[in-house]
């Protein structure tokens, strides 16, 4: 480190010395103080000089006033006073005044003196320079110091030096301007508040304001105002030799130190007792050209050291040379302060802006807010400090430090250390050996962190950082917090990943999103991503594995609100792995074959892993997780399909290879993998490659198929590998079944002739006849309803509730005109709206346990329909139906997943039947057969998985039934029959046609019948309501004829008006 200047023992002057340290101590051992400054003499304060007289200016009483003129006026005061003025009077007040005096006396001999050596008197010993006197001391080698002005108080008094004005010029060797000293406890003060001073020994030894005590005293130096010029050490210095506090300080003025060859000082404070030592600028300008200290303040005993900067501007142009600097010796506190708006500035080599050293048992305390520029080599900084005991830096965000000419801002050579910044650096902050604290929270650092050996903390939550930090050997802790951070910095743990030698770095990434790989996060044991997203590239990225010393465990940890992305196709992570958060493996592009290899153990919790697959069968492009370890724990994979229209898998698609074990349950499907008409699940275990620990995507159902039965006497063969029946996703279900509920609403709005508008004709007893009298107009609407669950022959099946609203009216109504012949043709119009909600299941899914229910779809259907009906005479009837309809069906699956499909089509209906009288009874059967057929066009549509192409419907269903009724005749006075009729039907139904296949991408799925004969059963009724009215309606009850793969209910209710 910069050690510019020591303390040695003067054996001439019996005393401890600060000197360069190029000087050397004969008879005692040196001590380092290391301040700015060569020489901290201390005066030789020694008896009347034989060369004075006394009592120069007139003689004064005790506690009275002297003044001398310099001007030669009166005669008495005549200039020069060869021997200089004297005065040891208690408690005087001795002022030397002048326009254009000049005091001259030879070397080792006092100008102007106020003393007391051993009287009575404790009062103030002091003297005042004024106006434009001119004191100067001859250069020379005799005796001791020369000295300009000097109060000397040996009792208790206090002693005082004030220049108001004047010149005083020292010169010689040991030369001092103005000199100051109490023996006792009191106060030693010098003050400049005007004038100016000079010191020009040829060895630069002279001090140009000295103020010292040798017992409890205080001792104060102060400018506040002209000028002091020395080619020596100190300008104003302030020494307490006993226990008292030593105080220098500039509110004004200039202080210029020339020498630049050696040790010269601004304004220092040093204390070599118990007492404080303050050093301290306010105003005024220090330029300092040698290799001392601006602002220095010492405690060479056990007291602290202050050195601030609250105004004024400070220069040390010289090598090895401080601008703000402080050192203890013992247990005191080393503390250098500097205020925002300010300037120290040490450019020399080996120099330091501000300094702070203890180096006894103390610690050090630095507070910088303005410009501190420091020196060039790898000694010098803007901030320098160093301490056993340790210390505190901060830096505000008002400060600059300019570390550019050594590349080093802050540099902390022992101890631990704690720098907090908010403020520009230029250059690097090395904090060396210590368990150090460094925190960044503002600002920035063009430079990097090195935190040296020992347990370091590190944390950064705001401002830039350059170049990165860097732990060394020891257990290092490292919080990066700040937005600036992207991950191009290094962030360096220090020596390994192991925790062998009993060191663990562990590093947290908060809040932050940064690109980066092993050369930028080296050397941790464990790397923490907390509300993180971090994307790996560059080279691999090595962390711990296994557990530290404690039983903790180390490694990668991907907290719940953090991500891990892929920054190139492959990535290693050599090490431990604990996931709680997101590994995303898709890259940006959407394309698949994306890899990121664990060399170690992987362990999930809750964790989430994302990739791209296009889903196919098992050679599809996939991203990867590849673990050369054991996985645990719990994670989610979320697939995102990649183009795959879905295909039939054997093994499935490898999307975690584990060399390692594993466990059922350590991965498991985030959300439903679908594709085409494809449904993937994620299997752990290959069902042919032999690989029982990896993870599969498998369109397939995960049960075991039987093993096949060895012949005897042969070989058992081995099984081909048979794609398992294939999982379809829960939509498929509603595509394929969704048209033969919409048949059934079309059918049913075809309907038959009786459901449509009831009995129009009535048994007489002893014919056929007609209703009332020949009606020219009628209408009809009727409702239905009905409840149909049915079960296809494959796998799929629904259950349907339907609803329908008809209404339809007679254009023509024909007689044939012959009073004996009741037949007549009836011709209309009809327009009807249903509805349907159906919901869909898949038996393959619920056997598998996936759940029987798939989804549901919502149909909406309009019809417009023309009939045409022949009555017979004999009753038989002939009944034509035509009917367009359009039609749109709202699917949701199970997931959620929504698809809207739309068609149009027609139907056509014929239906024939007799009435035959039982007997004379009022009976009748009636015989019945009906063939209709119905065509839907659906257009292709798109869900959020895949494209269900366009495709036509069809159906062809007939019908075999009798309907057996009784009529109940009432008579009435017109002789015209109105009845009413009740009855029951029996049906026997057939589809002739199988569902149509449906195409979803690249998959056609189909499903038959599995049973297409069914038995219907039903009850009805028909009842008049008024002369011109009728009420029908009826209740029906389906099944197939074995098994119950369709079962329902259905009920009508309608109204027929003819006038």
């Amino acid at each position: 480190m910069n050690k510019s200047f020591r303390s040695i023992w003067s054996e001439a002057l019996g005393a401890w010395v600060a000197a360069s340290e190029v000087c050397s101590a004969r008879g005692k051992k040196s001590s380092s103080v290391t301040i700015g400054a060569a020489l901290l003499a201390a005066a030789a304060f020694g008896g009347a000089s034989s060369a004075w007289a006394a009592n120069e200016c007139g003689a004064v009483a005790a506690g009275g006033t002297v003044t001398c003129n310099g001007d030669g006026t009166p005669a008495t005061d005549a200039a020069p006073y060869a021997s200089g003025i004297f005065y040891s009077t208690p408690d005087v007040r001795l002022a030397v005044d002048g326009t254009a005096g000049t005091l001259t006396v030879q070397p080792a001999t006092p100008v102007i003196a106020v003393a007391n050596r051993g009287g009575a008197g404790v009062g103030t010993r002091e003297v005042q320079i004024n106006g434009d006197v001119r004191i100067t001391t001859m250069a020379g080698t005799a005796g001791g110091p020369t000295i300009g002005a000097q109060a000397y108080q040996q009792q208790g008094g206090n002693a005082l030096v004030v220049q108001n004005g004047g010149t005083i010029t020292a010169n010689g060797q040991n030369a001092f301007g103005i000199a100051v000293r109490t023996d006792g406890s009191g106060t030693a003060t010098g003050i400049q508040n005007g004038g100016s001073i000079s010191t020009n020994g040829t060895g630069g030894n002279g001090v140009a304001m000295l103020v010292e005590t040798y017992s409890t005293g205080a001792a104060i130096a102060t400018q506040n105002g002209g000028s002091i010029t020395t080619n020596g050490s100190h300008a104003v210095y302030a020494l307490a030799r006993g226990n008292g506090s030593a105080t220098a300080t500039q509110t004004g003025g200039s202080i210029t130190g020339l020498s630049t060859t050696f040790t010269n000082a601004g304004i220092v404070a040093q204390t070599l007792g118990s007492g404080d030592a303050r050093a301290a600028q306010s105003g005024g300008t220090i330029v300092t050209n040698g290799s001392g200290g601006a602002i220095s303040a010492v405690a060479s005993g056990s007291g602290n050291a202050t050195a601030e900067q609250s105004g004024g501007s400070v220069t040390a142009n010289g090598s090895s040379a401080t601008g703000i600097g402080a050192v203890t010796d013992g247990a005191g506190t080393a503390t250098a302060v500097q205020a925002a708006g300010l300037t120290a500035s040490a450019t020399g080599a080996g120099s330091n802006g501000i300094a702070a050293y203890a180096r006894g048992t103390g610690r050090y305390a630095v507070s910088a807010a303005g410009l501190a520029i420091g020196g060039s080599g790898s000694t010098a900084a803007a901030v320098h400090t160093s301490g056993a005991g340790g210390g505190t830096i901060d830096i505000a965000s008002t400060a600059v430090l300019d570390g550019s000419r050594s590349g080093i801002a802050v540099l902390d050579e022992a101890g631990a250390v704690a720098v907090t910044t908010s403020g520009t650096l230029t250059g690097d902050i090395l904090t060396n050996a210590g368990a150090d604290s460094i925190n960044l929270i503002g600002g920035s650092v063009q430079g990097k962190v090195d935190a040296g050996a020992d347990n370091d903390i590190f944390t950064w939550t705001g401002g830039t950082l350059a170049g990165g930090f860097y732990g060394q050997n020891g257990s290092d802790t490292a919080l990066v917090a700040a937005p600036a951070y992207n991950g191009s910095q290094v962030l360096d743990g220090g020596d390994d990943v192991s925790a062998a030698d009993g060191w663990v770095d562990k590093l947290t990434l908060q809040g932050v999103t940064a690109t980066a790989g092993g050369a930028q996060l080296p050397n941790w044991e464990s790397i923490t991503l907390d509300n993180t997203r971090l994307t790996l590239a560059g080279s691999p990225l090595t962390v711990g594995a296994g557990v530290d010393g404690t039983g903790a465990p180390m490694g990668l940890f991907i907290q719940p609100t953090s991500s891990v992305f892929m920054g190139q196709p492959a990535f290693t992570v050599t090490g431990d792995v604990h996931n709680a958060g997101l590994i995303d493996l898709r890259s940006a592009a959407g394309v698949p074959g994306n890899a990121l290899t664990v060399n170690g153990n992987y362990a999930g919790t809750n964790g989430l892993l994302r990739i791209n697959t296009a889903l196919g069968g098992d050679a599809s492009a996939t991203d990867k997780l590849v673990v050369n370890g054991n996985t645990s724990g719990t994670t989610r994979v979320l697939v995102t399909n990649a183009g795959g229209a879905g295909a039939a898998t054997i093994n499935g698609i490898q999307v975690v290879q584990v060399s390692g074990t594993s466990s059922e349950g350590n991965f498991t499907l985030a959300s439903p993998v679908q594709a085409g008409a494809y449904e993937y699940g994620l299997h752990r275990g290959g069902r042919t490659d032999g690989d029982a620990n990896s993870f599969y995507l498998g369109s397939f159902y995960n049960t075991p198929a039987p093993a096949p039965v060895p012949v005897p006497g042969a070989p058992a063969p081995a099984p081909a590998p048979i794609p398992a029946p294939e999982v379809l996703r829960p939509a498929v279900a509603g595509y394929v079944m969704g048209q033969v509920a919409t048949q059934e609403l079309a059918l049913g709005l075809l309907g038959t002739l009786h459901q449509r508008v009831g009995e129009q004709q009535t048994l007489k007893w002893d014919h056929c006849g007609c209703d009332d009298k020949a009606p020219a107009d009628q209408a009809w609407m009727r409702l239905h309803a009905q409840r149909l669950d049915l079960d296809g022959k494959r796998q799929f099946g629904f259950e349907q509730e339907l609803q329908y609203f008809q209404i339809g009216k007679d254009l023509a109504i024909r007689y044939s005109g012959d009073a004996g012949d009741k037949s007549r043709s009836h011709t209309g119009i009809s327009v009807g709206y249903g509805r349907t909600n159906t919901n869909f299941n898949d038996r393959r899914r619920g056997d598998a346990g996936m759940g029987y229910d798939t989804g549901k779809m919502k149909g909406q259907m309009l019809t417009l329909g023309a009939y045409h009906t022949r009555y017979a005479d004999n009753g038989s009837y002939f009944d034509l139906v035509g009917q367009l309809h359009a039609v749109q069906n709202k699917y949701t699956d199970k997931y959620g997943g929504e698809g809207t499909q739309k068609g149009a089509g027609g139907g056509l209906s014929v239906e024939v039947g007799r009435p035959w009288q039982i007997g004379e009874s009022q009976w009748l059967i009636e015989p019945q057969a009906q063939l209709s057929y119905q065509v839907t066009r659906y257009r292709g549509f798109a869900d959020n998985i895949s494209w269900v192409d366009g495709f036509t419907s069809q159906s062809l269903r007939g019908r075999l039934g009798a309907r057996l009724a009784w009529n109940d005749k009432a008579e009435r006075a017109d002789k015209l029959t109105r009845t009413n009729t009740f009855y029951v039907t029996a049906n026997v139904l057939h589809e002739f046609k199988d569902p149509k296949g449906v195409t979803i991408d690249a998959t056609t799925v189909s499903e038959e019948w599995a049973k297409q004969t069914w038995a219907e059963l039903g009850v009805g009724a028909q009842l008049p309501l008024s002369k011109a009215a009728y009420l029908y309606g009826g209740l029906q009850y389906q099944r197939s004829l074995s098994g119950k793969s369709r079962e329902g209910v259905s009920g009508q209710l309608g109204v027929r008006v003819a006038w």
